[in-house]
């Protein structure tokens, strides 16, 4: 069996259903503190991102039925569900910054909605993915651009440039101290993501292995620092 597949099962049958665990606890443990949007928000960017590694199991279970439909089907759900949930940290955020009267909830629909519909819209870039005889894809070089560019647009920066002015907002500094978790689990999460449109982009085999044992352990450490940041208690 070659490093690359190694990496596959590892990442999928041990580090993802370690992570779905994990993170489907501190998704309920946010919920529970309390309903109010904020918690409710940080809930859909946890579960939403559950939903995502449960599909990729199940995608990798199925591929032995070689149904492309169904395959094909699983696998634009499974990566949409990865990078669909970063809509609600970037609502998170906003509501954190008191910007209810400005991001009222017709709005925020339409942001989710036009975002999911953007998530979409990467699918249909023509022969953007490939899978190979045994259901593993690769994305073409045009297809990693555009993805990069369309989460760093519409995603990273977003949520960059909102952070720094919630992080202003504070006074205390406990509370600054917090939120600074808070943001380094945001930003490991998103590492993780950017790095795993790279596996899948590259040949490079050393990068394949060192980001299948490592990109788990990186997804489990962001989930902690998002909950003991903001999810526990702000």
């Amino acid at each position: 069996m070659q490093g690359a597949e190694i990496s596959r099962l590892l990442i999928v049958f041990i580090s993802q259903s370690f992570a779905i665990v994990v993170l489907t606890i501190l998704g309920f443990k946010t919920l529970k503190r309390n309903r109010k949007r904020a918690q409710i928000a940080l809930f859909l960017f946890y579960m939403l991102l559950v939903v995502g590694l449960i599909l990729n199991i199940a995608f990798v279970l199925l591929t032995p039925t070689n149904d492309e439909l169904l395959l094909r089907t699983l696998y634009v759900l499974t990566s949409f569900f990865i990078i669909f949930p970063f809509v609600f940290n970037l609502l998170f955020i906003n509501i954190m910054l008191k910007m209810e009267e400005v991001f009222t909830l017709p709005k925020m629909i339409l942001i989710v909605v036009a975002y999911g519909t953007g998530c979409f819209g990467l699918y249909i870039i023509p022969d953007g993915i490939v899978f190979s005889p045994t259901w593993v894809p690769t994305y073409s070089l045009t297809f990693f651009v555009i993805v990069y560019i369309f989460f760093t647009v519409c995603m990273a920066v977003p949520t960059l440039f909102y952070f720094f002015r919630v992080y202003r907002m504070f006074k205390a500094q406990d509370l600054k101290k917090r939120y600074r978790l808070y943001f380094i689990g945001i930003i490991i999460i998103m590492a993780v993501m950017y790095g795993g449109i790279y596996f899948i982009t590259t040949n490079n085999q050393l990068f394949k292995t060192v980001y299948g044992f490592f990109a788990f352990v990186f997804e489990i450490v962001s989930g902690f620092c998002v909950y003991y940041g903001v999810g526990k208690d702000l």
